[in-house]
Protein backbone atom coordinates (compact mmCIF):
# COMPACT_ATOMS: atom_id res chain seq x y z
CA UNK A 1 0.00 0.00 0.00
CA UNK A 2 1.39 2.99 -1.03
CA UNK A 3 -0.07 6.24 0.77
CA UNK A 4 0.83 9.55 0.55
CA UNK A 5 0.48 11.83 4.00
CA UNK A 6 0.16 15.93 2.95
CA UNK A 7 0.93 18.68 5.60
CA UNK A 8 -1.17 21.06 4.57
CA UNK A 9 -1.13 25.07 5.00
CA UNK A 10 -5.12 25.60 6.76
CA UNK A 11 -6.53 29.31 7.12
CA UNK A 12 -9.03 28.77 9.82
CA UNK A 13 -12.22 30.38 8.42
CA UNK A 14 -11.25 30.61 4.68
CA UNK A 15 -12.90 27.82 3.35
CA UNK A 16 -12.25 28.80 -0.24
CA UNK A 17 -8.74 28.76 -0.09
CA UNK A 18 -8.75 25.25 1.77
CA UNK A 19 -10.24 23.91 -1.07
CA UNK A 20 -7.66 25.74 -3.46
CA UNK A 21 -4.71 24.11 -1.61
CA UNK A 22 -6.18 21.14 -0.91
CA UNK A 23 -6.44 20.63 -4.72
CA UNK A 24 -3.18 21.66 -5.24
CA UNK A 25 -1.72 19.37 -2.80
CA UNK A 26 -3.81 16.03 -3.55
CA UNK A 27 -2.27 16.98 -7.63
CA UNK A 28 0.96 17.04 -5.97
CA UNK A 29 0.77 13.67 -4.47
CA UNK A 30 -0.84 12.01 -7.18
CA UNK A 31 1.98 12.53 -8.76
CA UNK A 32 3.45 9.69 -6.71
CA UNK A 33 0.88 7.16 -7.84
CA UNK A 34 -0.66 6.65 -4.21
CA UNK A 35 -3.56 3.96 -3.46
CA UNK A 36 -4.15 6.46 -0.16
CA UNK A 37 -4.21 9.83 0.24
CA UNK A 38 -4.53 11.48 3.86
CA UNK A 39 -5.49 15.19 5.07
CA UNK A 40 -4.98 16.54 8.59
CA UNK A 41 -8.37 17.08 11.06
CA UNK A 42 -10.51 19.93 9.60
CA UNK A 43 -8.13 20.36 6.83
CA UNK A 44 -10.96 22.74 4.46
CA UNK A 45 -12.00 24.50 8.17
CA UNK A 46 -9.05 24.84 10.45
CA UNK A 47 -10.74 25.08 13.72
CA UNK A 48 -10.36 28.74 16.31
CA UNK A 49 -12.59 28.16 19.52
CA UNK A 50 -15.53 27.88 19.79
CA UNK A 51 -16.09 28.86 16.13
CA UNK A 52 -18.34 25.61 15.01
CA UNK A 53 -19.57 27.43 11.95
CA UNK A 54 -17.31 24.90 9.44
CA UNK A 55 -19.43 22.29 10.70
CA UNK A 56 -22.00 23.77 8.37
CA UNK A 57 -20.20 22.84 5.32
CA UNK A 58 -20.28 18.93 6.55
CA UNK A 59 -22.30 18.09 3.46
CA UNK A 60 -20.25 20.31 1.05
CA UNK A 61 -17.11 18.93 2.35
CA UNK A 62 -18.03 15.30 2.02
CA UNK A 63 -19.36 15.88 -1.53
CA UNK A 64 -15.79 17.07 -2.46
CA UNK A 65 -14.24 14.55 -0.59
CA UNK A 66 -15.79 11.61 -2.83
CA UNK A 67 -15.72 13.67 -5.82
CA UNK A 68 -11.93 13.66 -5.61
CA UNK A 69 -11.66 10.53 -4.26
CA UNK A 70 -13.38 8.98 -7.35
CA UNK A 71 -11.65 11.06 -9.95
CA UNK A 72 -8.49 10.26 -8.43
CA UNK A 73 -9.43 6.43 -8.23
CA UNK A 74 -7.78 6.56 -4.50
CA UNK A 75 -8.90 6.27 -0.91
CA UNK A 76 -8.96 9.56 0.77
CA UNK A 77 -8.98 10.03 4.42
CA UNK A 78 -9.10 13.53 5.70
CA UNK A 79 -10.81 15.54 9.23
CA UNK A 80 -14.21 17.73 9.46
CA UNK A 81 -16.58 19.15 11.86
CA UNK A 82 -19.96 17.60 11.59
CA UNK A 83 -22.90 19.08 13.10
CA UNK A 84 -25.93 16.51 14.16
CA UNK A 85 -29.08 18.49 15.29
CA UNK A 86 -27.51 20.40 18.13
CA UNK A 87 -24.17 18.34 18.19
CA UNK A 88 -21.12 19.23 16.61
CA UNK A 89 -18.47 16.39 16.12
CA UNK A 90 -14.75 16.70 15.74
CA UNK A 91 -14.34 13.84 12.53
CA UNK A 92 -12.58 12.12 9.95
CA UNK A 93 -13.85 9.74 7.22
CA UNK A 94 -11.96 7.49 4.75
CA UNK A 95 -13.64 7.18 1.12
CA UNK A 96 -13.69 4.61 -1.43
CA UNK A 97 -12.25 5.15 -4.94
CA UNK A 98 -15.85 5.04 -6.08
CA UNK A 99 -16.26 8.06 -3.82
CA UNK A 100 -18.28 6.19 -0.57
CA UNK A 101 -17.44 7.07 2.80
CA UNK A 102 -16.48 3.58 4.07
CA UNK A 103 -15.50 4.45 7.49
CA UNK A 104 -15.89 7.24 9.64
CA UNK A 105 -14.36 8.64 13.01
CA UNK A 106 -16.19 10.71 15.42
CA UNK A 107 -13.01 11.59 17.52
CA UNK A 108 -13.29 10.67 21.59
CA UNK A 109 -10.60 13.44 23.43
CA UNK A 110 -12.48 16.42 23.13
CA UNK A 111 -12.72 19.47 25.29
CA UNK A 112 -16.34 20.49 26.18
CA UNK A 113 -18.89 22.03 24.14
CA UNK A 114 -18.25 19.42 21.50
CA UNK A 115 -20.26 15.91 21.64
CA UNK A 116 -17.55 12.95 21.22
CA UNK A 117 -17.70 9.69 19.62
CA UNK A 118 -17.54 6.37 21.73
CA UNK A 119 -16.74 3.78 19.28
CA UNK A 120 -14.25 2.90 16.76
CA UNK A 121 -14.86 1.28 13.72
CA UNK A 122 -12.59 -0.49 11.16
CA UNK A 123 -13.02 -0.89 7.50
CA UNK A 124 -12.16 -4.10 5.69
CA UNK A 125 -9.68 -3.20 2.60
CA UNK A 126 -7.67 -5.30 0.15
CA UNK A 127 -4.57 -4.23 2.36
CA UNK A 128 -6.45 -5.44 5.92
CA UNK A 129 -8.15 -3.66 8.09
CA UNK A 130 -7.91 -0.22 9.09
CA UNK A 131 -8.99 2.51 11.19
CA UNK A 132 -9.02 6.05 12.07
CA UNK A 133 -8.21 8.28 15.02
CA UNK A 134 -7.80 12.02 15.48
CA UNK A 135 -5.20 13.34 16.97
CA UNK A 136 -5.22 13.65 20.88
CA UNK A 137 -7.41 10.10 20.58
CA UNK A 138 -3.73 8.63 20.52
CA UNK A 139 -3.40 9.22 23.88
CA UNK A 140 -6.59 8.42 24.91
CA UNK A 141 -7.27 4.55 27.14
CA UNK A 142 -10.15 3.63 26.29
CA UNK A 143 -9.07 4.57 22.49
CA UNK A 144 -6.03 1.93 22.90
CA UNK A 145 -8.51 -0.63 23.99
CA UNK A 146 -10.43 -0.24 21.11
CA UNK A 147 -7.52 -0.81 19.25
CA UNK A 148 -6.56 -3.49 20.90
CA UNK A 149 -9.50 -5.20 20.47
CA UNK A 150 -10.36 -4.55 17.34
CA UNK A 151 -6.32 -5.13 15.72
CA UNK A 152 -6.63 -2.98 12.69
CA UNK A 153 -3.23 -3.44 10.72
CA UNK A 154 -3.34 0.14 9.63
CA UNK A 155 -4.16 3.20 11.98
CA UNK A 156 -4.06 6.27 10.28
CA UNK A 157 -4.57 10.02 12.51
CA UNK A 158 -5.03 12.95 10.98
CA UNK A 159 -4.11 16.11 13.37
CA UNK A 160 -3.78 19.68 14.09
CA UNK A 161 -1.25 19.93 16.86
CA UNK A 162 0.62 23.05 16.97
CA UNK A 163 2.88 23.11 20.59
CA UNK A 164 3.61 25.73 22.39
CA UNK A 165 7.12 25.54 21.90
CA UNK A 166 6.24 26.01 17.79
CA UNK A 167 7.06 22.63 16.46
CA UNK A 168 7.14 19.00 17.60
CA UNK A 169 10.16 17.42 19.51
CA UNK A 170 12.05 14.34 19.75
CA UNK A 171 9.68 13.96 23.41
CA UNK A 172 6.70 14.22 20.97
CA UNK A 173 7.57 11.71 19.07
CA UNK A 174 9.16 9.26 21.67
CA UNK A 175 5.63 10.10 23.16
CA UNK A 176 3.49 9.01 19.83
CA UNK A 177 5.62 6.05 19.38
CA UNK A 178 5.09 5.21 23.08
CA UNK A 179 1.32 4.66 22.13
CA UNK A 180 1.74 3.39 19.37
CA UNK A 181 4.02 0.49 21.06
CA UNK A 182 0.93 -0.12 23.13
CA UNK A 183 -1.40 0.01 20.49
CA UNK A 184 0.33 -2.88 18.10
CA UNK A 185 -0.42 -1.44 14.50
CA UNK A 186 1.41 0.62 11.83
CA UNK A 187 0.34 3.99 12.70
CA UNK A 188 0.40 6.94 9.93
CA UNK A 189 -0.08 10.45 11.39
CA UNK A 190 -0.25 13.57 9.36
CA UNK A 191 -0.26 17.31 11.25
CA UNK A 192 -2.30 20.20 9.68
CA UNK A 193 0.99 22.85 8.95
CA UNK A 194 2.47 24.99 10.77
CA UNK A 195 3.88 23.24 12.58
CA UNK A 196 3.66 20.37 9.70
CA UNK A 197 5.41 17.21 9.77
CA UNK A 198 4.29 13.34 8.87
CA UNK A 199 5.03 9.83 10.54
CA UNK A 200 4.99 6.49 10.28
CA UNK A 201 5.20 4.26 13.03
CA UNK A 202 6.13 0.33 13.15
CA UNK A 203 4.33 -1.58 15.10
CA UNK A 204 6.86 -1.77 17.72
CA UNK A 205 6.59 2.11 18.20
CA UNK A 206 10.00 2.70 16.06
CA UNK A 207 9.36 5.80 13.73
CA UNK A 208 10.22 4.22 9.86
CA UNK A 209 9.44 7.21 7.90
CA UNK A 210 8.86 11.21 8.93
CA UNK A 211 8.42 14.50 6.47
CA UNK A 212 8.99 18.40 8.17
CA UNK A 213 6.97 21.49 7.07
CA UNK A 214 4.72 21.32 4.89
CA UNK A 215 6.89 18.45 3.04
CA UNK A 216 4.91 15.54 1.34
CA UNK A 217 5.45 11.97 2.88
CA UNK A 218 5.11 8.96 0.15
CA UNK A 219 5.99 6.10 1.99
CA UNK A 220 5.22 2.16 0.57
CA UNK A 221 4.10 -0.10 3.72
Amino acid sequence: MRVALVPMDVKVGDYASNVEEFRRRFGEAMEHAPDVVVFPEYCLTGFEMWDFRGADLWDEIVSLASETAAAGKVHLILGALERVGECVYNSAIVVSPEGKIILKHRKFQEPMRFCVGRRLSVAQTIWGKVAVIICGDLYNDEILGWVRRLRPDYLFVPMEYTPEYGALNDADLRAMGGRVRLMGTTTLVVNSFPPGGAWVFGRSGALIASSEGDRLLVVDV
